[in-house]
């Protein structure tokens, strides 16, 4: 069967379900796959936990899969079951301790074993480390332990697991994957700095599932956006997105969903955990349907575009903001670079972990470019320099609101609109006619900054008050999530206007994607600044007829249903 034109997919098979699986099982799971889908390569564990393949088995295995015209590349799992491992449970996963020599012993055989056998290898997202045993405490020392799990597995990337593999077969490939979990890998040891260049490709765990009742609670749009953070990381060598069907099975819409957030981002590959949990699986049908759609469609869109969020390496702060805010269409993507060449950035509170973040920032708005910086940002340089760029100063009050105003107008503002839910806001306060207020929260008789505008040089300053709770972004009314939306996007084509959690994904060509991560049916309104462009469903292949025109822009109304996307494409008249 012939590949997708426009991305690869690729299934993972474990090592435990290798070791004991029969070729004919295989033959049968590998059939019903194909029913449904145009698998071109899969991933053949050798090592996890306490389960080794033998080499005769893994290689009949890469042999039948081959004749199959499925390419062949091999796994490691870096967990481990060890005799008289006293501090094993003690280990998240049961990792690797980096620092037992043992461990390191073993780590090696598993790599040089896996080389010897496949040109191209990838590590699954347990290569980390939260180990405090004895011997990490001792090599750890006076470090924090930030410091020192970097520094511990950017060395161990290198000397035994890169090196000893290139050892036993130089041409082989190695992969690190990197799990979804961005704002923790500093902690963990995951050192993308260093390891994009140590290792030969990067790949992204790109499962999001549920983001209340799992503990790991990521926005869903971190599917895209980590795709497009280690794009950033090591351009052109960031291989692909793997998701998985765990805590998927009340509602199949979130495993489709991984996939098509996955693939927005115009990535050559994704791949499937697992092939022992997914064959004969509900997943896999409805998945086919839909990569056939995004393969008709995916090529008409062109490169990924958006607004940068200034994300340094190493960094936290405002933990998956940027994802929170993509929930309420925002097309922002993180990048660790600042990103000068922006006509417009987003600065968050993990931005000021750049210690020149602010003479970086001044010569930015100089050249007449705009920033929009979170309430979190500005506490973190209040008192440093931030005082610089507006008279607001965060305090340590709270407001609870659901009522708001909307644009101010007069000594007024232009509209007043309530929200379905009130929401904890943090305090901010400023100097009248310094810096101006476009929205406002309203509690009693006083009113508190939402979205207020500074200009510094020939550049603006916009500030975004953040709520306590991130996810509190979605129930903001839909006049004021429009009005934020049209500073995030003064320098894109259209804007759109709608209620929360509705996502936006634009490309370079004028072609642009909307989804509904909602439950109901809900309109979207599209709004268009260049009067000659037209608006065409690219899916279905028909113009939308125009709704309203004015003297700035056109208006086209849609309606999405729930948890489906549309794909859009802005054309002339002559076109």
């Amino acid at each position: 069967m012939k590949g997708y034109k426009n991305f690869q997919v690729a299934i993972y098979c474990p090592a435990p379900f290798l070791k004991d699986v029969a070729l004919q099982e295989i033959e049968e799971g590998l059939n019903f796959f194909n029913q449904h889908l145009r698998i071109s390569k899969v991933y053949l564990e050798t090592h996890r936990g306490g389960v080794d393949v033998e080499k005769e088995k893994v290689l009949k295995v890469k042999e039948f899969f081959e004749k199959e015209g499925v390419k062949a590349s091999g796994g490691i799992t870096t967990t481990i079951s060890l005799e008289n491992d006293e501090f094993r449970d003690l280990r998240i996963f049961n990792t690797f301790c980096y620092t037992n020599p043992e461990h390191l012993k073993k780590l090696v055989e598993i790599v040089e074993f896996t080389a010897s056998m496949f040109d191209e290898i990838i590590l699954d997202d347990f290569y980390f480390t939260s180990c405090r045993c004895p011997s990490c405490l001792e090599e750890k020392g006076d470090l924090s332990w930030e410091e020192f799990r970097l520094n511990l597995m950017a060395s161990v990337s290198e000397e035994y697991v890169v090196k000893p593999a290139k050892k036993v077969n130089p041409e082989v490939k190695m992969i690190i994957k990197y799990p979804n979990w961005i704002e923790s890998y500093q902690e963990t040891g995951y050192n993308p700095e260093a390891q994009a260049e140590i290792f030969d490709y990067v790949y992204t765990g790109t499962e999001t599932r549920d983001p209340l009742f799992t503990h790991q609670h990521l926005p869903r749009y971190s599917s895209y956006s980590l795709m497009r953070f280690f794009d950033e990381v090591k351009p052109g060598k960031n291989l692909g997105g793997w998701f998985d069907s765990f805590d998927c099975v009340y509602n199949i819409g979130y495993y489709l969903e991984q996939a098509y957030l996955t693939l927005f981002s115009r990535t050559k590959e994704i791949t499937l955990f697992d092939f022992s949990s997914l064959r004969n699986s509900v997943f896999i049908p409805p998945l086919g349907h839909q990569l056939n759609l995004l393969d008709s469609i995916l090529g008409e869109l062109g490169n990924p575009a958006g607004i940068p969020v200034y994300y340094p390496f190493n960094s936290y702060g405002e933990d998956h903001l940027y994802d929170y805010l993509g929930m309420v269409g925002i097309p922002l993507y993180p990048t660790p670079y600042f990103p000068e060449d922006s006509n417009l950035i987003f600065i968050i509170a993990n931005s000021a972990m750049d210690k020149d973040i602010l003479n970086k920032l001044k010569r930015y708005l100089l050249t007449g470019k705009n920033i929009v910086m979170t309430s979190g940002f500005l506490k973190a340089v209040q008192g440093k320099g931030g005082e610089d760029f507006t008279s607001l100063r965060v305090t340590d009050k709270k407001v609870i609101s659901n009522f708001f105003g909307v644009k101010a107008q007069g000594l007024g503002f232009s509209r007043y609109v309530h929200g379905p839910k009130k929401i904890v806001l943090p305090v901010l306060d400023y100097r009248n006619n310094a810096t101006w207020p476009e929205i406002v929260g309203m509690d009693g008789e006083n009113n508190f900054p939402i979205l207020m505008n500074d200009s510094y040089g020939r550049g603006g300053v916009f500030t975004l008050t953040v709520p306590d709770n991130f996810s509190d972004m979605y129930y903001l009314p839909r006049e004021v999530l429009t009005e934020i939306r049209k500073v995030f996007m003064m320098g894109n084509p259209f804007h759109i206007e709608c209620e929360g959690k509705i996502g936006l994904f634009t490309y370079d060509n004028d072609t642009f994607i909307i989804e509904s991560f909602l439950p109901y049916r809900t309109p979207v309104n599209i709004f268009i600044k260049d009067k000659d462009k037209k608006l065409i469903d690219m899916e279905e292949g028909f113009e939308y007829k125009l709704a309203f025109s004015s003297e700035k822009e056109n208006l086209y109304k849609v309606d999405l249903e729930p948890s489906t996307f549309r794909v859009f494409k802005m054309v002339s008249d002559n076109e």
